[in-house]
C-alpha cells in the first residue's frame, strides 16, 4: 500500500488501517457528494477568471468534474484511507486528467472551508424540505379545524377539565406553534445561506481569489467575512438542530395528546386503523404507535441537540476534527423531523373526533364554572373573587353529593352565597342554566384568538394568510437554489465544450 496523495509529503508510512477507518467520514459524506463537486466547479471557474489557472487547464478540470457530477458517487473510490469525500473527488480528477493539471484543483482552498460550504449547500435543501413538510401539516390542521368550528370539547389545564373549547380552537393552537417553528427554520436557512469559501484553512490565501464570485456561483446570499470564524464555527448547524428539536417538541406534545385522547379513559378521538397496530397476544388492542414513535423520535432529536452543544462548547478556534462528529447529528435531526412530520400529517388528515363524547365530557366536568362566575359578576355586581368562591362552594357541594352541573339550581346558588358572603344571591334559573351550558360558553367567547365561531373564523383567515406568505418565501428560496445549480453547470459546460 502506498503512502497516498495526501500523506506522501509529510509521512513516510501509510496510516494504520484501524486508525484510517476510525477517522474516515466517508459513510457520512454521501449527503454532501454533489455539493462538494459543485464547490469544486465554482472554485475552478473563479480560479480561471482570476488568472490563477489557465482557461485550458480549467476546461480540462471542469470536464472531469462535470463527468463526476453527472455520473454520481459510484464513480468514486471511497476507501477509508482517503479520509473523506473531498480527497476522493480530488483523487478522481487527478486519475482522470493527471496530477499536472488535476493537482491544481486544490489551489487556494482547504478541506476546512470546503466542508463547511458543502454542509451548508446540503442543509439549505434539507431545511426547505423540512419547511415544506411543516407547511403541509399546518394546512392539514387548518382543514380539520374548518370542519370542527362547532365541535365543543373540554379544554384542560393540569390535564384536568378546565373550560369548554372547540376541537378547531385546539387544532389552531398547534398551527400557531408550528408556524413559529417554520419561522425558526427560515431563520436557520438565512444563517446557513452564507459562503465560507476562500477562508481556506482559516487564514485565507495570498492568491488573488474572488470570494464573492464563488458565493454567487453557489447561490449563497453573502460571504462569511472573518476567515477563522468561517471554518471554525458551526452555529448555523446548531441553530438548525435547535429549530428541529423545538419543532419535534411541539409535535411530541400533539402526539402525546393523540395517545391520551384515543384511550378508553378519554375516548375523544378515533385514530384511523391505517395508523394503528394491534397486540400479538391481546386481540382487542388498537395501539397509537405512530404517535408513540413520534414522541420517541423527539427525544432523539433533543438528544442530538444536547450532544451537538456539548461537542462544540470547548473547541478552540479554528477547525478541529471533532466537528466531523457534528454533521451526522445534524442530518439525523433534520431527517427524523421531516419523516415524523410527514407521517403525522397523514394521521391528522384521517383523524376523527368523537363529537358527541367531546360535548358530553365538556358538560360532565363543570367546565362552564368560570362562565357562571362571570355571570354573577355581571348580574349581581359581585367582585370576581366573591363570585369565584361562591361557584367553587356550589361545585364542591355538588361533587360531594354526586351531582353534575346540570343538577345545579338557584337554591344551590343561594345556599353557597349565604355561606361565603353572608347573603343570598339569586338569578333566574334559565339564566343560570344558560351560563352552565358548554356550547353557550364557547359561543360567547369571541375576543381575538378565542374559541367562539366568529373568533375562529378570523383566526383561520389570518393563519391562511401566514401560510401563503411562508409558502411563497420557501418557493422563492427553492427556485433560487435550483437556478444557481443549473446556472453553475451551464457555466462549466460553456467553458469546456
Amino acid at each position: 500500500m502506498g503512502v497516498g496523495l495526501l500523506r506522501r509529503g509529510r509521512f513516510a508510512r501509510p496510516m494504520d488501517p484501524t486508525a484510517s477507518e476510525y477517522i474516515s467520514s466517508m459513510k457520512d459524506d454521501l449527503t454532501i457528494f454533489h455539493p462538494v463537486v459543485q464547490i469544486n466547479i465554482a472554485h475552478t471557474i473563479m480560479l480561471t477568471e482570476q488568472g490563477i489557472i489557465s482557461e485550458k487547464e480549467a476546461a480540462t478540470i471542469l470536464e472531469a468534474l462535470h463527468s463526476l457530477h453527472r455520473g454520481g458517487i459510484s464513480k468514486l473510490d471511497l476507501r477509508p484511507e482517503l479520509e473523506d469525500i473531498h480527497m476522493a473527488v480530488e483523487e478522481f480528477v487527478i486519475k482522470e486528467i493527471g496530477e499536472e493539471i488535476g493537482g491544481k484543483l486544490h489551489t487556494a482552498k482547504s478541506r476546512n472551508d470546503q466542508v463547511s460550504a458543502a454542509i451548508r449547500l446540503a442543509l439549505r435543501k434539507k431545511l426547505l424540505d423540512l419547511g415544506d413538510q411543516l407547511l403541509k401539516l399546518v394546512n392539514t390542521l387548518l382543514v380539520q379545524a374548518e370542519k370542527n368550528i362547532e365541535t365543543v370539547m373540554p379544554g384542560y389545564t393540569h390535564l384536568q377539565t378546565a373550560e369548554p373549547t372547540t376541537f378547531a380552537h385546539y387544532l389552531l393552537s398547534y398551527c400557531a406553534a408550528f408556524l413559529r417553528d417554520i419561522e425558526r427554520i427560515e431563520n436557520a436557512y438565512e444563517m446557513t445561506n452564507s459562503s465560507p469559501m476562500g477562508a481556506c484553512a482559516f487564514a485565507g490565501t495570498s492568491f488573488p481569489i474572488d470570494r464573492a464570485r464563488v458565493a454567487r456561483l453557489l447561490g449563497f446570499k453573502k460571504v462569511d467575512e472573518n476567515t477563522m470564524d468561517a471554518v471554525g464555527s458551526r452555529d448555523f448547524a446548531l441553530q438548525s438542530i435547535g429549530a428541529a428539536a423545538i419543532a419535534m417538541t411541539n409535535l411530541s406534545r400533539l402526539a402525546e395528546e393523540i395517545i391520551l385522547w384515543s384511550s378508553a379513559e378519554f375516548s375523544l378521538i378515533n385514530v384511523p386503523d391505517e395508523f394503528s397496530s394491534t397486540s400479538s397476544i391481546m386481540p382487542q388492542k388498537k395501539n397509537p404507535v405512530i404517535a408513540e414513535l413520534a414522541r420517541a423520535k423527539a427525544a432523539r432529536v433533543m438528544g442530538n441537540l444536547a450532544g451537538a452543544l456539548a461537542l462544540v462548547k470547548a473547541l478552540p478556534q479554528a477547525y478541529n476534527l471533532d466537528l466531523q462528529e457534528l454533521t451526522p447529528l445534524l442530518w439525523n435531526s433534520i431527517d427524523e423531523t421531516i419523516s415524523s412530520f410527514e407521517v403525522m400529517e397523514k394521521l391528522i388528515a384521517a383523524l376523527k373526533p368523537r363529537r358527541e363524547e367531546m360535548l358530553k365530557q365538556a358538560e360532565r366536568g363543570f367546565s362552564a364554572a368560570t362562565e357562571l362566575a362571570a355571570t354573577l359578576v355581571r348580574e349581581a355586581g359581585l367582585s370576581f373573587r366573591e363570585a369565584h368562591s361562591i361557584v367553587g362552594r356550589m361545585i364542591s357541594t355538588a361533587v360531594e353529593n354526586n351531582r353534575t352541573a346540570a343538577d345545579l339550581t338557584v337554591d344551590d346558588l343561594k345556599k353557597a352565597s349565604h355561606e361565603i358572603i353572608g347573603r343570598e344571591i339569586t338569578m333566574a334559573q334559565e339564566k343560570m342554566k344558560k351560563a352552565l351550558d358548554a356550547r353557550n360558553c364557547v359561543y360567547s367567547r369571541n375576543i381575538i384568538g378565542a374559541p367562539g365561531p366568529k373568533a375562529l373564523k378570523q383566526q383561520l383567515t389570518a393563519l391562511k394568510t401566514k401560510l401563503r406568505k411562508h409558502h411563497k418565501l420557501l418557493w422563492t428560496w427553492r427556485r433560487a437554489v435550483t437556478r444557481s445549480e443549473e446556472n453553475l453547470i451551464k457555466e462549466a459546460e460553456r467553458r469546456f465544450k
